[in-house]
Formats: C-alpha cells, structure tokens, sequence
C-alpha cells in the first residue's frame, strides 16, 4: 500500500484482516492518518517503510516486484511483491463549480452555507464542500444536504432575499 493518510492506513487494515501480506510504504518520516488508526497499525504489526516511494513496478503478466527508493539515504531496493494499491490522496475537482461562477474558499473548495452555494438553487456536499475527505461523512453530508433542499423546494430562501 503506498500512502500515508486515512485512506490508505484504512486500506491497508482492510487488507491485514482479509488475510493479505500488506506493507505501508510512505514518502515522509510521519503519517498523516488519524491518531488512532496509525495506532491500529501498530497493534496489527503491519510494517511501514517510511520515507520511501515506488518508482518502478515490475512484472511479466503480473506485478512481480516494486523498485523502491529510501529519499533519505538515496538507497534503492526491489521488494516482491503481487500488487501494489496507491492511496496517495487526490484534491477534489471544482472546475464545474469554477465555470459555474461559484464562489470557492481560500483552500479551494466549494463556499457555502448549509450546503447552500453563492448560486440560488446549487448546493454542495461531499469531498469539494471541504471538510474530512471519507465516504461515510460524504453521505452523511449528503443526506443534510437533501433535507436543506428538501426545506428550500417547500420555502425557498432565495426568494426572502
């Protein structure tokens, strides 16, 4: 598993549970993952090669090996292995939302209020309204969203202002 945040902490636990030989490979000296789940880590004893990155994936027909590089020491390695996950993050896009003439923050995202844009009749919800980027607070996001349009369908706010 190569990354170091939550989603790859978490999928490299999923991975150790179902019975998979899983090493975390991280290009810094630190985690950024959720205290708790770099302690699950630990207690699961699954091996974390940090400050490392993958450079090259080898193979025949299948992943055989990776080639791997310590940034610090400038060392290189090839471990075998029979897959590689990447769970390095990603930035949500707004290009839509940008088009779209709607308002963004300082960090990118999407401004709103209650999931309610600058655009009367737009909302927001998920990874590109800011907040935790995990799948479970996206749809519990989505859901109050649903109940804020929900309560504008019924009394619209726009039309107060």
């Amino acid at each position: 598993m190569v990354g170091g945040g939550n989603s790859a902490v978490t999928e490299a636990l999923h991975l150790h549970h179902i019975g998979v030989d899983v090493t975390l490979v991280h290009r810094r000296d630190t985690l950024k993952a959720q205290e708790i789940l770099v302690k699950n880590l630990e207690q699961n004893q699954i091996p974390i090669l940090y400050n490392t990155e993958v450079k090259k994936v080898t193979g025949q027909h299948n992943v055989e090996s990776v080639e791997v590089l310590n940034n610090k020491t400038g060392e290189t390695s090839t471990l075998p292995v029979n897959g590689v996950f990447i769970a390095i993050g990603y930035n949500p896009s707004v290009t839509l939302a940008e088009k779209s003439g709607l308002e963004l923050t300082d960090e990118g995202y999407i401004r709103h209020d209650n999931y309610r844009t600058s655009i009367p009749g737009i909302y927001t919800t998920g990874d590109v309204a800011g907040g935790y980027k995990q799948i479970v607070i996206a749809a519990g996001h989505g859901a109050e969203a649903a109940m804020t349009i929900f309560e504008d369908v019924i009394n619209p706010y726009w039309k107060e202002k």
